[in-house]
């Protein structure tokens, strides 16, 4: 009599990292890079041809480390869904930031060093290579209070490149016009941000060899990735109106009401980080109809100077300073004593500068994030 042979189907991450999956990929007879791809791309075929007692035995020991899986009968068909997903962060708020470090290097076994390296980035891409479910999963893993995970199929994603010519440098704009670029609106003519968008990422990696075989500053920008500051600029005078604009902070923005008549005396203001525009769109429609001021400033392009004030005990802490900005940017910055404080010409992105003034903070360190617009 013919005895049904079984596959072990594997159907997530669960609570497994790739430490632990590692340990097991010899008696799966697969090598451990095959081992942890089949993984991250769950739902997928682990092992085949096994008879009931071996399949048995197998979903035990894989339940056991916390991969949810399954046996299903040989002559069943299993694909792995054929889309791939990235995930990336955006962090707002840098609170939570060491036990965010310390779960995702668990997770990958990467060295907080090189953890350390990603997360400068805004965005930062933080895996790749993943089935949707698992990316979901992943999602509900690791988000925390501040700290946004979102992500994106590569090959349907649509992309932007942009480029920059200071001081509207002409050979720069000859090229970016030659490429296809367009320039962006709203720019002062010393920037000269020059973008194209909704571009296929084939499309986009095509434009960027060919700016990097002519040693020319291109970026590519995912758009799912996009968010935005919202900043309030002006609020009406009107007392009444004041209290229903008020309402619409706290009830869409939980902004405290005691803070308002300070937010009302400090326009422009940042209302929100890092939103995405389908959650800004609402506020920012609202707040108009009220007669505010707002806008909604993509957050990918944004650079910052720091400025340190407060200091006590000078000496150390700029040698405090001093490493504490040279391992978040990752390479020395130049302080320079001013009337107002330590000025630093950083050129950070916003996880950089947000970052800086959190650490610096924690020292009793007032940082104060300073746009410099590419100027």
């Amino acid at each position: 009599m013919h005895q049904e042979s079984y596959q072990v189907r594997v159907l997530g991450i669960g609570n497994a990292d790739v430490l632990s999956i590692g340990r097991f990929h010899q008696r799966l007879g697969l090598s451990r890079q095959d081992c942890i791809r089949r993984i991250l791309t769950a739902p997928s075929i682990l092992q085949t041809e096994l008879d009931i007692d071996s399949a048995a035995e197998m979903v035990s020991v894989l339940k056991s480390a916390d991969l949810p899986c399954d046996l299903l009968p040989q002559s069943e068909s299993c694909l792995s869904p054929p889309e791939r997903f990235e995930l990336a962060v955006y962090i707002s708020d840098f609170t939570h930031i060491t036990a965010f470090i310390t779960d995702l290097a668990l997770f990958t076994g990467q060295s907080s060093e090189a953890l350390l390296g990603c997360l400068r980035k805004t965005p930062a891409i933080i895996l790749g290579s993943l089935s949707e479910a698992v990316a979901s999963e992943l999602i509900t893993r690791f988000s925390k209070p501040g700290i946004e995970l979102m992500k994106s199929c590569s090959n349907t994603a649509k992309y932007t490149v942009v480029a920059y010519a200071p001081g509207g440098d002409q050979s720069l704009i000859a090229y970016y016009r030659d490429f296809g670029l367009l320039p962006a609106g709203g720019q002062p003519q010393q920037t000269q941000c020059w973008q194209l968008t909704d571009l296929s990422l084939q499309q986009a990696q095509g434009l960027w060899q060919k700016a990097n075989e002519l040693h020319l500053p291109l970026v590519i920008h995912n758009q799912d990735y996009y968010r935005f500051d919202l900043l309030l600029r002006s609020v009406p005078a009107d007392a009444q109106q004041q209290q229903s604009i008020s309402a619409t902070l706290c009830s869409q923005l939980n902004i405290p009401l005691h803070l308002h008549p300070r937010l009302f005396t400090n326009l422009p203001i940042i209302l929100k980080r890092s939103a995405a525009m389908a959650d800004a769109e609402p506020v920012m429609n609202a707040l108009v109809a009220q007669g505010c001021s707002v806008t909604a400033e993509w957050i990918g392009g944004i650079r910052f100077n720091l400025l340190f004030d407060n200091i006590s005990d000078a000496p150390v802490q700029r040698a405090r300073l001093e490493k504490l900005c040279t391992a978040i940017m990752g390479r020395s910055v130049s302080f320079r004593e001013t009337t107002d404080g330590w000025s630093v010409k950083a050129d950070a992105n916003l996880h950089q500068g947000l970052w800086i003034q959190y650490e610096a903070g924690q020292s009793g360190i007032h940082c104060r994030l300073m746009r410099n617009d590419h100027e």
